[in-house]
């Protein structure tokens, strides 16, 4: 009863997918990795429960779909942090486990009491028992590949978020890593402790996990592009500069921009921080400034790095920490506490505010403004 009624939650789960409303292609691929995994759990539970004797046309069917899972995890954590539509290639993935199919295809076609009694004889001839030598430790090496390309790929968009988010407090990426440390611990037990129920059970509270919590994941990396943009009152729109955008680069050589687009693009940033203090805005992300300027994301990236020598995150925190000095070195603000500035300044929270402003002037808040004379002058380099 225990083993049916995982299977139960993870139909019902599967179903929460299917209606979740406004979809991304993350969710979309996350529904039908639902859909293969719960299959793939009831392939163990007829092994489990003894009962594949009552279905011996299915038997092999489902045992191949652990192919499945290390393709899902990387392709899953790539179009969640980042909107694309599903590119053909990816099917690439996906070219293990139709190779295994059509490895096992002779015996899957067999008659069921023939794969019964293959089954019972435990795939005795040499052909059978060399195609599952192979495709055992396929499946485990895709699986630990997987699971190290998953772990790249989130430390790469780790340091991503810094080029494109102002605040980043509010930004999880825990569910991805409990994600990829639930589907290793499940290999884990695959390698070391390969025993039909061990790996049923912790199976079964995975795909109960992932189907709960990718219910109510939300995309992490990009901005919808449908989300309210941030509004400019600047009286005239600078240049547009077309620039391809390539997130993922670091330098630039494959840049289009000349130094004199470089130099313009830097001024108008400039005029239209100092102006409007874009930065107050606690929501303000790389693509809405680049919105604001008409530049690709890309080119707006190089010029900050570039002209600063910071990422996006740290180039917009380091003017609100001088907008933070500037206001509480005013008199007027006697009144207010530090920290009501320090939202005022654009900062989300008072960790984030601590934490920048200690990394940008050497001190904390506290002993900062405990010398006045520290204060006057002070600017943020």
């Amino acid at each position: 009863m225990l083993y049916f009624t995982s299977i139960a939650i993870s139909l019902y789960l599967l179903v929460l997918l299917a209606v979740k409303p406004n979809k991304t292609m993350a969710d979309k691929l996350l529904m039908i990795w639902q859909l293969l995994a719960t299959l793939h759990l009831a392939s163990l539970y007829l092994q489990v429960s003894e009962n594949y004797h009552r279905f011996p046309y299915l038997i092999g069917w489902g045992d191949l779909l652990a192919f499945v899972h290390g393709p899902f995890l990387y392709l899953y954590i790539f179009y969640l942090t980042q909107p694309k539509q599903f590119s053909k290639k990816q099917f690439f993935h996906f070219l293990p486990i139709a190779f295994a199919y059509l490895s096992w295809l002779s015996f899957l076609l067999k008659d069921p009491t023939q794969k019964l009694l293959i089954y019972h004889q435990g795939f005795s001839s040499s052909y059978y028992q060399t195609i599952g030598i192979i495709t055992n430790i396929c499946i485990i090496v895709s699986g630990i590949v997987y699971v190290f390309m998953a772990i790249v790929l989130l430390h790469r968009y780790k340091k991503n978020i810094r080029e494109e988010f102002s605040n980043t407090d509010k930004i999880s990426l825990n569910w991805l890593r409990y994600l990829i440390a639930g589907i290793a611990g499940i290999w884990l037990f695959v390698i070391f402790y390969p025993t039909t129920e061990s790996i049923y059970l912790s199976a079964s509270l995975y795909i109960c996990f992932i189907g709960f919590f990718g219910v109510r994941q939300q995309q992490i990396f990009k901005p919808s592009i449908t989300s309210a943009p941030l509004r400019s009152h600047h009286s005239h729109a600078p240049h547009s500069i077309e620039v391809e955008a390539l997130p993922n680069k670091t330098k630039y050589d494959w840049s289009s921009l000349t130094e004199e687009d470089i130099e313009r693009i830097f001024i108008q940033l400039n005029e239209v921080m100092v102006q409007e203090k874009l930065y107050k805005n606690a929501e303000l992300t790389l693509s809405k400034l680049a919105e604001i300027l008409q530049l690709k994301d890309a080119a707006l990236s190089q010029v900050i790095n570039s002209k600063f020598g910071k990422s996006f995150y740290d180039y917009v925190n380091s003017l609100r920490v001088d907008e933070c000095i500037k206001m509480i070195g005013d008199e007027k603000n006697q009144n207010y506490t530090l920290l009501s500035i320090a939202y005022d300044c654009g900062f989300n929270s008072k960790s984030s505010f601590n934490r920048n402003f200690r990394k940008f002037t050497g001190k904390s808040p506290s002993d900062f403004f405990r010398k006045p004379t520290e204060m006057l002058g002070h600017k943020v380099s």
